[in-house]
């Protein structure tokens, strides 16, 4: 009786190719799923696609307790003339002192208001148009020219009263003074 080895020898090889095969589509399997699960994970741990407002802030150096700020829009215009106003008393409401004139520290604000054309399905009427509010403010050393804190904040959708989303983002800005805050969502009632 004569056995064929090559036989068995040839069969081998292909057997575990087909294994090898399968085992890399499981393993680019794996991949893509592991890959959409890392996607997805902090959007539903933040849960900030549930609220229309983002706002975050970066503490550069610890603020003191006797703190004094001069508050000092980038722009004059009306508007921001006004939110100055809103945002010296939401500090004031934090106990920080706000002075109009000097002081060591300075808030410096900026706003912009965005408008972005959303398009309609096919079929629907018309184009749709959303604003979205941006808040930004920084807290300088006067003396030093450091930066001591960072804010941001903003708002997408209605309301469409620019003075009233913008008021309360300020307050918003003003609770994170000093503080380093990731981003937070927040509704505009």
């Amino acid at each position: 009786m004569v056995v064929n080895h090559d036989v068995r020898e040839r069969q081998w090889p292909a057997r575990q190719s087909e294994e090898f095969a399968t085992m890399m589509k499981f393993r680019g399997v794996a991949r893509v799923g592991t890959a959409l699960l890392l996607m997805a994970g902090p959007a539903c741990a933040d849960d900030t696609d549930a609220a229309p407002g983002v706002a975050h802030s970066t503490s550069f150096l610890a603020l003191t307790p006797d703190t004094a700020v001069v508050v000092r829009p980038l722009d004059n215009s009306r508007a921001n003339l006004a939110l100055k106003q809103h945002f010296a008393a939401a500090l004031k409401k934090r106990t920080v002192r706000v002075n109009e004139t000097a002081a060591p520290y300075v808030l410096n604000f900026e706003t912009e208001v965005d408008q972005a054309i959303l398009r309609g399905r096919p079929g629907e009427a018309g184009d749709r148009g959303m604003l979205r509010y941006v808040l930004t403010a920084t807290l300088d050393d006067e003396r030093t020219g450091r930066r001591l804190w960072q804010g941001k904040a903003s708002y997408a959708g209605a309301p469409a009263d620019e003075a009233t989303t913008m008021a309360a983002m300020a307050a918003i800005l003003a609770d994170q003074l000093g503080q380093t805050v990731r981003q937070k969502a927040f509704r505009i009632e």
